[in-house]
């Protein structure tokens, strides 16, 4: 499983359209 650093910019198309399950975590 890769980690892939997902922007603002890149999280439709990284997150909500891909097309296997992704898990995100948030932090601060």
């Amino acid at each position: 499983m890769a980690t892939v650093a997902v922007t603002d910019a890149t999280f439709d198309t990284e997150v909500k359209n891909s097309d296997i399950p992704v898990v995100v975590d948030f932090w601060a």
